[in-house]
């Protein structure tokens, strides 16, 4: 097995974010996970769990490690109806959440992933901005704004920190639960 590393899983208590952080656990890495509220069930020796909310005005950072050798961005929303009922708001909170809040903490932990030799940095976008699905504009012009960062931080942070995004279509998480109610709905 590898040398244990460090990893900072935003949101990563629920959904994609908690299988994240299950499966670096197991693997014997080193996790802290910056999230609103805990998950219990989550327990490991290896985990440490930080109260933060990404749209804080600042970021409990006393308990992370001088160096990060990857960081993962697993917050989102899901916001989807007709154009014409989306109001400025709602397109302010998605960019909030989706875009801000990885800028903002992509930003506080940056001096500690350029530590390492090898960082990465994971994001997730969705496949509604490639595919351009309907009742989808605020949601895909947030992770749209997530895929251009990526690209932006690829260039800039190459070849010390690797930047990727994930674009995962409808995925069974308690964000998607709503919208995966009934049988006749089915995860791609």
């Amino acid at each position: 097995m590898e040398q244990a590393k460090n990893y900072l899983v935003i949101g990563g208590t629920h959904g994609i974010g908690e299988h994240v952080t299950r499966k670096l656990c197991a693997e014997g890495h080193r996790v802290w996970i910056w999230a609103r509220h805990a998950n219990e069930a989550l327990y490991a020796a290896n985990l440490t769990f930080v109260q933060n909310d990404v749209n804080a005005a600042s970021y409990n950072m006393d308990t992370l490690p001088d160096v990060l050798h990857g960081f993962v961005y697993c917050p989102g929303t899901i916001n989807l109806k007709p154009f014409h009922r989306f109001t400025e708001e709602d397109f302010l909170n998605d960019l909030k959440v989706n875009l801000i809040g990885a800028v903002r903490t992509t930003q506080a932990v940056l001096p500690a992933l350029k530590k390492s030799r090898d960082a990465s940095i994971v994001y997730f976008s969705t496949v509604a901005v490639a595919q351009g699905m309907g009742f989808h504009a605020s949601i895909a012009s947030a992770k749209g704004a997530i895929e251009g960062l990526t690209r932006s931080l690829a260039a800039e942070l190459a070849p010390t920190v690797r930047v990727n995004a994930v674009a995962p279509s409808l995925t069974d998480t308690p964000l998607a639960e709503k919208l995966l109610a009934t049988d006749r709905k089915s995860v791609v």
